[in-house]
């Protein structure tokens, strides 16, 4: 009897080694859940493309015209020079994304203005002045009065530090669109 258990143990042992080496056959590896192949081909597939564009203001005789230059990698820009961040995202799949949301740091350096975020999408806008952690709608500092009460009060454009844009739908016939200004320090 104890040999018997010996020639179970071994021949168990001999499985327990030769089970993960089964699993890692190249022929074995390539047998593909049919199920698994549709769920892929019929999900999302969004790309995402960011552009920036330098604000070029010309004074004619007809008042101030406003034309923006696009920037290529690298270019210099200068304090006070205002950019606009343009988010264009494109589904390439075969079936709408829901509830995509795009969060875009505030670059260094640089500061929101106010109210310039907008999407040609319906998306909702939320913001964060706590380095991506939270978002809201409109953010609120606390400041201490001197009486030692604290009130909220709007947050300034500089504690800025991401936006988020939540869009309900982004289909492939239509994608997603989203922009920003910010100025540089």
């Amino acid at each position: 009897m104890k040999r018997l258990h010996q020639k179970l143990g071994l021949g168990t042992l001999g499985l327990v080694l030769l089970f993960p080496l089964l699993n890692n056959l190249p022929a074995v590896a390539q047998i593909a859940n049919p199920l698994e192949i549709i769920a892929q081909a019929e999900r999302p597939e969004i790309m995402l493309n960011l552009a920036v564009a330098r604000k070029e203001t010309k004074v004619t005789v007809e008042g101030e015209q406003v034309t923006w230059q696009e920037l290529e990698d690298n270019t210099a820009v200068a304090p006070g020079d205002v950019l606009r961040y343009t988010i264009q995202g494109e589904n390439k799949g075969t079936e709408p994304a829901q509830n995509l949301a795009v969060t875009q740091p505030i670059p260094a350096q640089m500061t929101y203005k106010l109210d310039s975020a907008k999407s040609e999408s319906e998306a909702e806008i939320s913001y964060s002045i706590d380095q991506g952690e939270t978002f809201v709608a409109e953010p609120k500092i606390k400041i201490t009065q001197e009486d030692g009460t604290v009130v909220e009060s709007p947050a300034p454009a500089e504690v800025y530090t991401h936006i988020r844009w939540t869009f309900p739908t982004v289909t492939p016939e239509l994608g997603a669109k989203a922009t920003y200004e910010v100025q540089v320090q």
